[in-house]
């Protein structure tokens, strides 16, 4: 009898042990989901002005939205001397992702420093043909 007692006392202490561990997160027991992207996307800031995520850059998914979107966090290593201002860690300010759209890419030719490999990645990306290309840049405004 005391056997049986020690035996499911030490099977009700390591379930409990095994509950707290992965409750208050000392390892996870869901697979976080990662993903790098193939091609420069679109980080829309306020009033519409972006700014361009480079391909390769991994996303860590966070939540799907009920509303159709997702929410994902990026990591980023800072030098320098960060201008900014403490706000309660619970805000929330979200950017939009997204990726170019054709008919975008002679205003982000023209107003954004793409280089010549992050181009190249748009245009297969989006499937633009070559007829669709030369139409672009025959439409490039002479400066």
């Amino acid at each position: 009898m005391k056997k049986i007692s020690f035996i499911l006392i030490a099977m009700l202490s390591a379930a409990g042990s095994i509950f707290l561990v992965s409750h208050y997160g000392d390892f996870s027991m869901t697979s976080k989901i990662a993903l790098k992207i193939k091609e420069p996307m679109l980080i829309a800031g306020e009033q519409q002005h972006f700014s361009i995520l480079p391909a390769g850059t991994i996303l860590y998914f966070d939540k799907a939205w009920p509303e159709g979107h997702q929410t994902f966090h990026v990591y980023f290593h800072f030098k320098g001397e960060m201008l900014a201002e403490k706000v309660d860690a619970e805000t929330i300010s979200p950017l939009w992702l997204r990726t170019v759209d054709p008919e975008e890419l002679p205003k982000l030719l023209s107003d954004y420093p793409v280089t010549k490999d992050e181009l190249t990645k748009i245009l297969k990306a989006r499937k633009i043909s070559k007829a669709e290309l030369v139409q672009i840049i025959r439409d490039w405004p002479d400066d």
